[in-house]
This record gives structure tokens, C-alpha cells and sequence, in this order.
């Protein structure tokens, strides 16, 4: 029986031609639902990364001493963050499973409007680099701007897991017989992947098409404002809830950075001076800031 249950789930991968490979584990739990509700889920195995490719060190992800150091940095910054869930979606797992991918299959790359899907798409280019068979790139995002006026909805997203999935699956249709990306612009991914790896800088953000390393206290700044201008309003000694600030720079910023990279932002404005903070620093709803 256990032999008939093993060959059974070979047949399957068999009939999953298609590779649709994303960025997020929210993103791929849309793409599942879409397709299932489009009635071809068994022809299409959905994979994705669980990484935040919009921070973090880039250089040498390809090799262990690369992807430790990526590692590293994220457990002294997000200790509580997780780091270690989902060890089949992290860097080591999923370049192998790239690289596994049979040259018989398509393979379709989703991605959005943000600085993270953006990075990740150069990196999975830069993996499958050398595979022959060819790769489609669809952005989420723009095909919904060509199709927006069709909905009765006002959304302004930056990733697939922001659109209804009834959307999602009109882009699915929509999209099925775009071209794959040519050579020149396999290669032109590639390159962009070498400038942006090989930096110092740790963050990434996507402006007018093209992605910039910047450091990583690029929005202190813009921070420090948002919580002067809720200084106005509060009569608690000025503080201001954290979970309020935080709220406020995922919901209206239009960003697609994480709370905990938001957080630990906090922290080092607090450790420069920079802010004060008083409260219980266990969850963001239970302290609160004020610029020094």
C-alpha cells in the first residue's frame, strides 16, 4: 500500500507541467486558491520563497557561507520573527529545488510593484540562469492597472496577496499565452542582480521601475515626522502608540517592508536618542514613542 500511496504522488508532479514560483507564503495561498477555483490546480505546482528579499545582505546567497551570513543578521536583528519556520520555503531549500526543476516543464515567475518581489525576481533568474527551457514573467500589479476598470473596487496594491482573488484569477486568463522574456532580458535580470547583491547597503527599496540599495536608515527620518505629526493630537505626554505608527506606515506608505524591520527601526532611533519610549516593548500596542 505504501508503494501505490508513493507512485500516486509521482503521477501527480507528472501531470504538473506548469511551475509557478512566488515570493511569499500569503502569495502562493492566493495563486492555490485562484487555481483551484479555475479548475486547474493539478496542473500547476505552485513553489515560494519565505524570505524578505527588500532587507538583508544579498551577497553570495548561491553558497553556505552567503546564505549564513543572510541568516545571521536577520536573528541579531528579528530574533522573534520566525527565521527558522517553513524550512522547506528558505533560501538552501528552495535554490534546490530550482535547480531540480526538469526542462520540460514552464515556468512562470509572478511578481508585484515592491522592492522584495522585485529582488527575488533577479535572484531566481540569476538561479535558473542555465536552464534552456523558457521562463514567463508575469507582474501581478500591472496586469491589474490594464484591467482596473473593469472592477468596482478602489485598490491601489503593490503585491499579489493585496488583490480579490476573483482579480487574480482574470489575471491568471489573461496572461496565459504571454511571451517568455527574451535572452537580452534573462541577462539583463542577471546583471541587475550583480549590482544589487554586491553592496553594503542592506536595503532595498523599487522607485520608478528600478530598484535602489540604500541604507538601512533610509526612513528615519519620514519615521520621526509621522510620529511628530501624531505628537499634535495626543495628550498622553506627547507618546504615541508604536502599533499606531506601525499601522500607519504599512496601511498609507504604500511600502512593502515588515513590521519587524519597522520595529527594529524603532529600536535604533531609541538607542541613538533619537526617541523615548516608555511602556511594555513585548508587542507594539503595549508601548509607546515620542521624538526626543
Amino acid at each position: 500500500m505504501e508503494h501505490k500511496y508513493t507512485m500516486s504522488i509521482e503521477q501527480e508532479e507528472t501531470r504538473r507541467n506548469h511551475i509557478y514560483l512566488l515570493f511569499g507564503l500569503s502569495e502562493a495561498g492566493s495563486m492555490k486558491v485562484a487555481l483551484s477555483h479555475l479548475g486547474c490546480r493539478h496542473l500547476i505546482r505552485v513553489l515560494s520563497f519565505n524570505e524578505t528579499f527588500s532587507a538583508g545582505p544579498l551577497r553570495g546567497l548561491h553558497n553556505n557561507e552567503g546564505y549564513h551570513t543572510r541568516e545571521l543578521w536577520f536573528q541579531e536583528r528579528f530574533p522573534d520573527q520566525g527565521y527558522h519556520l517553513n524550512p522547506q520555503h528558505k533560501l538552501a531549500a528552495m535554490i534546490q529545488t530550482l535547480k531540480e526543476i526538469p526542462e520540460d516543464k514552464k515556468i512562470t515567475i509572478w511578481c508585484g510593484d515592491n522592492s522584495h518581489d522585485q529582488t527575488g525576481l533577479r535572484f531566481a533568474l540569476s538561479i535558473l540562469s542555465e536552464r534552456t527551457q523558457p521562463i514567463h514573467v508575469i507582474d501581478s500589479v500591472k496586469a491589474y492597472r490594464e484591467i482596473a476598470a473593469s472592477f468596482e473596487i478602489g485598490l491601489y496594491p503593490r503585491a499579489l496577496s493585496q488583490l480579490p482573488n476573483e482579480v487574480l484569477q482574470k489575471i491568471i486568463k489573461i496572461t496565459e499565452n504571454t511571451s517568455p522574456i527574451t535572452s537580452a532580458q534573462r541577462k539583463q535580470y542577471e546583471l541587475e542582480w550583480q549590482k544589487i547583491s554586491n553592496t553594503e547597503d542592506m536595503l532595498r527599496v523599487w522607485a520608478d521601475g528600478q530598484l535602489m540599495n540604500v541604507p538601512e536608515s533610509y526612513y528615519d527620518e519620514e519615521i520621526l515626522s509621522l510620529i511628530l505629526q501624531f505628537q499634535q493630537y495626543e495628550d498622553r505626554d506627547g507618546y504615541v502608540n508604536a502599533g499606531l505608527v506601525v499601522g500607519t506606515i504599512i496601511g498609507q506608505w504604500n511600502l512593502y517592508i515588515s513590521t519587524s524591520f519597522i520595529e527594529y527601526r524603532f529600536w535604533r532611533l531609541i538607542s541613538e536618542g533619537k526617541l523615548l519610549f516608555k511602556g511594555i516593548p513585548y508587542a507594539m500596542h503595549l508601548y509607546f514613542l515620542k521624538v526626543a
